[in-house]
């Protein structure tokens, strides 16, 4: 029952934070001393601290965790507390709750795992000496990071991340470096848009038997497309090409066989001992219902996946950026609790860490409404996270908390359609914070 799942989900991550204060020693900057003696904030009440964190100042944050007792650590305490343990230790909490979490509850397309790839922007406390996210642009710049992300769309958790400085951008390497990483034995179908367009790509995701549905720049553009004799109409066909940087007769005279890379594009799969690269992958060209083309590779058979199912899969990739916005306005990603790089590290882990837990609570919630309304209903899920805060640092009666989250709903409206406004969000300031 979804009570029963809400209780061993909480003890799924107070495990996973055991197991890391059973070996915290290997992520702390001084392991023989760091958390050793005993403070007034332990390891595990830190841990808990930063994932529960809101948008208030630290000192409020500890008075709030603390029920507003004196016996409260100062923010001083907590401070030198949390730079003890490095990212990495965040990391391991992270990826050890996602892969237990799957032991709770896994749910799968036609026994495939689905993923999307995606990145968002975020900004932080300006700081015009670090080289990775200060961008000079504007009357005095900004510092900015870059999250990229691989998404669960299925189980609407995320499952792996990279975070990048947005002067250092580089969002396909990101990718390739979750791809080699991803160790789930579950076969997999990955969607992502077209700035993951590289044969880079195409082949990590080869490599690791992984199947994809990445969107390409048209046959008319820049793209890897332009250099093939392709049908400026809908099509559905295969490119078979040997990769190269060699130019030579043989491979200048059969450009059907040969494509060679210019010496600026990444391949991580050519070197002295390997000078050729054979790659074969689909080509989708759909036609939209404004006159315009997009066009999909994939390395899906048209036997198992047809072209509606192609367009299906691409079109489900959506939910990612409907989840960035949840991660960093619900959730509370903008509001940042240090100004240094390392604590932005480590709360970008805790907050993944939190939508997780909230996002797997609310789809385990019964939706029940009245018969002939307007509107299908979905949980409301800035109301769930609430909710789910609350019952984190107090506990409470599982079948009430189910109950109370199955209570907050809001309309589903499909098709709703508004043009994308976009505007420059500044880094919310320390000194405005809510009390």
């Amino acid at each position: 029952m979804a009570q029963n799942y809400l209780s061993n989900l909480k003890s799924t991550l107070d495990n996973c934070i055991a197991e890391l204060d059973d070996i915290h020693f290997m992520f702390c900057q001084n392991p023989e001393s760091d958390f050793t003696r005993n403070r007034k904030l332990s390891f595990q009440e830190y841990i808990q601290l930063m994932i529960q964190m809101q948008s208030k100042s630290v000192s409020n944050e500890l008075l709030d965790f603390f029920n507003h007792s004196l016996s409260a650590p100062s923010k001083s305490a907590f401070t030198q507390q949390r730079y003890k343990l490095q990212p990495e230790g965040w990391s391991f909490l992270f990826h050890s709750f996602v892969e237990q979490c799957r032991t709770l509850s896994d749910n799968l397309y036609h026994g495939y795992r689905l993923l999307a790839c995606d990145g968002s922007d975020v900004n932080i406390d300006r700081n015009p000496n670090d080289e990775r996210t200060f961008i000079n642009e504007g009357e005095k710049g900004y510092n900015a990071i870059h999250i990229n992300a691989l998404y669960d769309i299925i189980n609407m958790t995320y499952c792996d991340f990279i975070v990048q400085g947005k002067k250092k951008l580089h969002e396909r390497e990101a990718l390739n470096s979750m791809i080699d990483r991803y160790a789930d034995p579950i076969p997999a179908i990955l969607m992502a848009d077209r700035g993951y367009e590289s044969f880079n790509v195409f082949a990590h995701l080869i490599h690791k038997n992984m199947n994809f549905v990445i969107r390409m720049k048209d046959i008319n553009s820049n793209g890897i497309l332009s250099a093939y004799d392709l049908p400026d109409s809908e099509f559905d066909t295969y490119i078979r090409t040997t990769l190269t940087r060699r130019y030579t007769k043989k491979t200048l005279g059969n450009p059907n066989t040969y494509t060679i890379l210019q010496p600026v594009s990444n391949f991580d799969f050519l070197d002295e001992s390997c000078t050729e690269y054979d790659i074969e992958f689909r080509i989708v060209r759909i036609l939209l219902d404004n006159g315009t083309y997009i066009c999909i590779a994939t390395n899906l058979s048209k036997e198992d996946f047809s072209l509606e199912e192609i367009k299906k899969l691409y079109r489900m990739r959506w939910s990612e950026e409907t989840s960035f916005r949840e991660l960093k306005y619900t959730i509370g990603l903008v509001n940042w609790h240090s100004s240094k790089y390392e604590g932005i590290l480590q709360e970008i882990n805790a907050r993944m860490i939190l939508y997780n837990f909230c996002e797997l609570v609310t789809t385990h919630a019964v939706v029940r409404t009245r018969a002939n309304t307007k509107h299908s209903y979905k949980i409301n899920f800035a109301t769930a996270v609430n909710i789910c805060k609350a019952y984190l640092k107090h506990g409470s009666d599982e079948i009430e908390i189910m109950l109370l989250i199955q209570k907050h709903l809001t309309p589903v409206r499909p098709d709703r359609k508004y043009p994308i406004n976009l505007r420059p969000k500044r880094n919310r300031e320390f000194l405005y914070r809510a009390a």
